[in-house]
């Protein structure tokens, strides 16, 4: 019964250690995010996309010594999106207006300016209004996205 003990201990130990050291993605993603952004470190996240075999890796990074940014390619090494975290001033005017009107409680959990692959740019806002949780997405304008 110890020994059962001692591989439980051991087999949960590994796993807790692989989470925080991430995942290894495949090689034309690494090199497709080192030429994209030399120099920088990444911890990397699979998700599973919108299809079966639709897998996307996502590379967290420091842009600055305080900001987190977020790169995602999918399985070939094809850049998807950039995700950078911003303040509430950075919101265009439009937005931050609706957040006052519809959210003047409390205050968004996290904000990202998210640019696509067509360099595309939105702005997602996540927060907790009592006890609803709310995710709403901005146009580059602050029109809100439905």
């Amino acid at each position: 019964m110890k020994n059962f003990y001692l591989a439980a201990a051991f087999l949960i130990s590994s796993l807790v250690m692989g989470q925080k050291k991430g995942v290894l993605p495949p090689a034309n993603v690494k090199m497709a995010f080192e030429k994209q952004y030399p120099n920088k470190a990444a911890l990397w996240s699979m998700e599973q996309g919108d299809q079966k075999d639709d897998i996307k890796f996502k590379a967290k990074f420091n842009e600055t010594g305080t900001t987190k940014a977020y790169a995602v390619y999918d399985g070939k090494g094809v850049f998807k999106a950039y995700k950078t975290q911003i303040q509430i001033d950075q919101l265009p005017f439009k937005a931050q207006l609706y957040l006052k009107k519809e959210y003047p409680a409390k205050p968004a959990k996290e904000i990202l300016l998210v640019i696509d692959a067509q360099n595309n740019t939105t702005y997602k806002v996540e927060g907790q209004n009592n006890i609803k949780f709310y995710d709403i997405v901005f146009n580059k304008e602050g029109e809100v996205q439905l």
